[in-house]
């Protein structure tokens, strides 16, 4: 089962003391966001705080889009370049 990375804590978005925006960020498992669970990519988490999806580190891939590639050309990051 997936923790958040600051308080140990199961649950998913608002309500984490310990996180620096109180949000619970689960960076665990790379094919779910580590804020709200959803296997999604992009716009759409209501809980991230720059409200697009981010997946835990894990698998060699992006963690905003999935993609293998490096460098700039990230659509989905809020700079443009995909992290791995």
């Amino acid at each position: 089962m997936s923790k958040c990375r600051y308080c140990n804590s199961t649950s998913y978005g608002s309500g984490c003391s310990y996180s620096p925006h109180k949000k619970h960020e689960h960076t665990d498992d790379e094919r779910k966001c580590e804020f709200c669970g959803s296997s999604s990519y992009g716009s759409g988490c209501s809980y991230s705080p720059t409200h697009k999806h981010r997946h835990g580190h894990g698998a060699n891939k992006c963690i905003w889009c999935r993609s293998a590639s490096s460098g700039s050309g990230c659509s989905y990051s809020p700079n443009r370049v995909h992290e791995k």
